[in-house]
């Protein structure tokens, strides 16, 4: 593992800016610690833990805390996969039946696993797992074996959407039946496999896939799920039957060296562990997603005008972002103990944005929150007879207003010009109601059908 130089070789406007934009984030969003690291193809080139990685203690978290890292770890099945399509074990067109006994579709293929174009929708076994380990609900799913698992996709033949290569379906089935297919072909367990054909050669020496081994490390996340009532501490959910799809908990420093390993081509100190053609398949353009084009358990982003290869990850309590840029030789990995709400990916993209040296804060992202921010809050008309509240919601803002006659109802708005602050409500009859916002001075008003209110809050 490459030792964390505690003099940062980044620039200091750069590293201020990185610094400021995740405690921005962390305080508007209650994100109790996030762990990040900025690698080149030599090493660290800046790590940081920020926040309390344990409210209770105020332990710190630190670049070595290790988090869940979720559907992050399907790129390490994909490259597991790739490692024996390099030793001739296997090839993405096999078809899963060669090497599963399932009853499903002999069309799909290991590639269309791997890049979620089976036709296979979700089929939330992973999210049944995560609640029921969190204990915030049960969905009465037998999970408990691969057998259980293998009936729960088997079951669900009815549900494929198309013929592969035809639709873009996110499912982590999909992954979980990558690592059985490894295990079947290697006779070894599949989290064996990862631990040493990747992680030891990685000297990725702090992650596992093992509770056991996760609940002796002194330097580990405290999870905790997010709720209407605020943070709440939850069990770290293992994913022993899921492992291949999103079971790998690591720090930002491990994740460091594997995205130190993609950078270099799939060499690892001037040794090739697998052929730069060969690792190259993972980042395909297989499909297009509304967030880039998806490859095996990588998606290609265009980030501040640079292209960047990565993929996030959550498990509910734990939320996770690995990427990194080719063309400019950088890795990010980031890491939280909660879920804000967003994926880590956007805030990962941010960081890298001050690399390259634009502002993170004109991404879309980081824009379109500030102005939501800016707009949402309490609003009352003349006199305070109506009321209003405003308040974000996914890409949306929604509007209540109320009165002496009623509370009224949550109406979603639309934006049509953002910066204008000119949205639309659609009313029963499928018309267009326009909602506007305007500021004169220390005023802003909002403005539907007859009413004008102002924000007091």
């Amino acid at each position: 593992m490459t030792p964390v130089d505690s003099s940062p070789a980044l620039p200091t406007a750069v590293v201020e800016t990185i610094d400021d934009l995740v405690r921005e984030r962390m305080h508007d969003d209650a994100i109790p610690a996030v762990s990040l690291a900025v690698t080149d193809s030599n090493g660290i080139q800046y790590a940081r833990g920020y926040g309390s990685r344990d409210l209770s203690s105020n332990a710190p978290a630190t670049p070595e805390t290790v988090y869940g890292i979720g559907s992050v770890s399907k790129s390490f099945a994909s490259l597991a996969t790739l490692l024996l399509v390099d030793r001739g074990d296997l090839s993405p067109e096999d078809a899963v039946t060669d090497h599963l006994d399932l009853e499903i579709p002999e069309e799909i293929t290991l590639h269309h696993l791997m890049s979620h174009t089976s036709g296979l929708p979700s089929l939330a076994a992973s999210e049944a797992l995560i609640a029921r380990q969190m204990d915030v609900g049960e969905a009465n799913v037998p999970l408990g074996t691969w057998a259980d698992t293998a009936a729960h996709i088997e079951g669900a033949v009815d549900e494929i959407a198309g013929e592969p290569d035809e639709h873009w379906m996110y499912c982590n089935s999909g992954y979980t039946m990558i690592g059985k297919v490894i295990e079947a072909v290697t006779g070894t367990p599949y989290v064996d496999f990862v631990r040493e054909e990747i992680l030891e050669p990685l000297a990725m020496d702090r992650s596992t896939y093992h509770r056991e081994t996760y609940e002796t490390l002194e330097d580990r996340m405290t999870p905790y799920h997010t709720t209407d009532d605020g943070l709440e501490e939850r069990p770290v959910p293992i994913r022993e039957l899921s492992a291949a799809a999103g079971g790998l908990l690591a720090p930002v420093t491990d994740m460091a060296a594997y995205l130190r390993f993609h950078l270099a081509g799939g060499a690892i100190d001037g040794d090739q562990l697998l052929q730069t053609d060969t690792l190259e398949r993972a980042y395909g353009e297989y499909a297009e997603t509304p967030s880039g084009p998806y490859g095996y358990g990588w998606r290609t982003r265009e980030v501040a005008g640079e292209t960047m290869i990565g993929h996030g990850g959550s498990i509910a309590v734990s939320t996770a972002y690995a990427g990194f840029s080719p063309d400019h030789d950088l890795g990010i990995a980031m890491l939280a103990n909660t879920n804000p709400g967003f994926g880590l990916a956007e805030l990962g993209k941010g960081v890298f944005a001050a690399l390259v040296g634009e502002d993170p804060r004109e991404l879309p992202f980081f824009s379109r929150k500030e102005r939501f921010d800016e707009l949402a809050g309490e609003y009352e008309s003349y006199r305070g007879i109506k009321e209003a509240e405003v308040e974000p919601e996914g890409g949306i803002l929604r509007l209540r207003v109320g009165g002496p006659i009623g509370d009224g109802s949550w109406t979603p708005l639309i934006p049509e010009d953002l910066e204008a602050g000119e949205f639309y409500a659609m009313t029963m009859t499928g018309d267009r109601q326009p909602v506007r916002f305007e500021r004169d001075g220390d005023d802003l008003s909002l403005y539907i059908d007859r009413w004008r209110l102002h924000q007091t809050a």
